[in-house]
């Protein structure tokens, strides 16, 4: 297999919510199996601005409770060649700060604009769901029963997660913020 144009690494990304979000952001890869890191969005470039040159790979080792994400970089941004990028863990961390901020205003913002709509916040978060396709597999109708009410129960499960978020985001928010502009 030829090498891909580009700089590898590997990044661990929290598993759940987060990880998903990446998903959503960078998909992976049928062939590769890597998150092409693309875009001009906030979590691209922040990133694209923590990755570090290395010689060689630097593998890591598979961590309970993260997913090990292998990521391609556009050379011609940062590096001269094709070759092999390295994130350390303080810069990691911050990854993942970014990526959950994005994620909570992104979430905030869809359901900010299905409540002026005046959608029910259970609709809202399931097309949130749907939307940044949170949920793995194929559509819907398609799926051999099993797998459908699997599939059922993990929206079910994300979209209580993200329903509680919001109640808890809102909770003490000023009724105003859902109120249509006029």
């Amino acid at each position: 297999m030829d090498p891909l144009p580009g700089r590898l690494g590997e990044l661990y990304i929290k598993s759940g919510l987060d990880y998903e979000f990446f998903r959503y952001l960078f998909p992976r890869d049928k062939d590769s199996g890597v998150h092409r890191i693309a875009g001009t969005g906030i979590v691209a470039g922040f990133i694209r601005a923590h990755a570090r040159d290395a010689d060689t790979r630097v593998g890591l080792e598979p961590k309970s409770g993260m997913e090990l994400c292998r990521v391609l970089l556009p050379t011609e941004e940062l590096f001269s060649r094709d070759g092999w990028v390295v994130f350390r863990e303080q810069d990691m961390r911050l990854i993942w700060t970014i990526l959950e901020s994005c994620f909570e205003l992104d979430f905030y913002r869809y359901f900010l604009k299905g409540m002026q709509y005046g959608y029910e916040k259970k609709e809202t978060v399931e097309a949130y769901v749907i939307s940044r396709n949170l949920v793995t597999g194929e559509p819907f109708d398609t799926l051999h029963k099993r797998v459908y009410r699997n599939e059922m129960k993990l929206m079910e499960m994300k979209v209580r997660q993200l329903t509680r978020k919001a109640r808890y985001f809102f909770s003490e928010a000023d009724d105003t913020l859902l109120q249509p502009k006029i």
